[in-house]
């Protein structure tokens, strides 16, 4: 598959990062992900927003995304105030773990489990 004009114009920025490129703006645009069981369902949707920009598609058949759970997200917030902004960091981490993944730079890793937004109980 090679990218059309159009393709070139919307992922012009990514095309310029060595660690993707066309190839790997390619391999963006064929791969697939979908929910992981049990994760969080905010943190999902900022992840699944992430990677349908970076050209991934949302199928069934695709590799599972993996968000942490409900319970890692509350964990890692420390307040209810500060939900949403942990489902962003949250979101976002498990869509540039995904991505890695795809393009082939690294294995997955997990959100590492002592991090804080706030030490607020």
């Amino acid at each position: 598959m090679s990218l059309d004009a159009t393709a070139r114009r919307r992922y012009a920025r990514q095309l310029l990062l060595a660690e993707i490129g066309e190839a790997g703006q390619e391999r963006l645009l064929d791969s697939r992900f979908r929910s992981g069981a049990g994760g969080d369902a905010d943190a999902y949707a900022v992840a699944a927003d992430y990677l349908e920009r970076a050209g991934c598609e949302a199928d069934l058949r695709g590799a599972a995304l993996r968000v942490p759970k409900r319970s890692s997200l509350l964990r890692f917030a420390g307040s209810s105030a500060l939900l949403e902004p942990a489902a962003l960091v949250l979101g976002a981490f498990s869509a540039v773990e995904h991505l890695k993944e795809v393009l082939g730079i690294a294995e997955a890793g997990e959100f590492p489990v002592e991090l804080r937004l706030s030490d607020e109980a």
